[in-house]
This record gives C-alpha cells, sequence and structure tokens, in this order.
C-alpha cells in the first residue's frame, strides 16, 4: 500500500515541479513576476510534438485589443513588430492561444 501511494503522489507532482521548470513567453524586460500566468497545451512553431506551453497573457494583452485611434493603431503596430523581433514565428501562435482560436 506504502509503494502505491509513493507512486500517486509521484505522478501528482509530475506536472508541477514541470511547470515549475517551464520558461515562460513573455517580455524579456519584465521585472516583476507575471500577474496572469496561462498555461496551455499546444504545438508552437519549432516544437517537435504539442507541449505544455506557458504565456504571460498580460505582456500580450496590448496587441488583441481593438485600437481607438489611429495613434493607438501605430503604436500597436510598432509593439507588434517589436515582439515579432523577440519571439520570431511563435508570436502569432501565442495570440492565437490567447484568443481561444485552433491552428
Amino acid at each position: 500500500m506504502h509503494k502505491l501511494a509513493a507512486v500517486l503522489i509521484l505522478f501528482w507532482l509530475t506536472p508541477v515541479i514541470a511547470a515549475d521548470s517551464l520558461p515562460c513567453i513573455q517580455n524579456p524586460n519584465r521585472v516583476k513576476a507575471c500577474p496572469n500566468l496561462l498555461y496551455r497545451v499546444a504545438q508552437l512553431p519549432q516544437m517537435s510534438t504539442p507541449g505544455v506551453v506557458c504565456i504571460c497573457a498580460t505582456d500580450f494583452a496590448h496587441l488583441l485589443q481593438q485600437p481607438a485611434d489611429e495613434a493607438e493603431k501605430v503604436q500597436q503596430n510598432m509593439s507588434r513588430r517589436q515582439m515579432e523581433v523577440i519571439h520570431g514565428e511563435k508570436l502569432q501562435a501565442v495570440l492565437d492561444i490567447l484568443q481561444r482560436r485552433v491552428n
């Protein structure tokens, strides 16, 4: 019975340990902890198989909003281009995940 309990505890803790060691996709200039971490199973570009992906949803929220005027639209485009430089092909996949789109 003790062996069964030990095995169950091991399986229960494995996802928690894996999630803690998972690097999150976020703004590299972030200095504080992300207030809105999102864990999803997805297959991003350059991943051979689907896996757990950690995303700081707060860092991408401004890219999902509809700009109110031309100035906000320009600012959003500049921000998106900066994020594309940082995250490359992963950016559109991350935005799709945050918008709950299926590829």
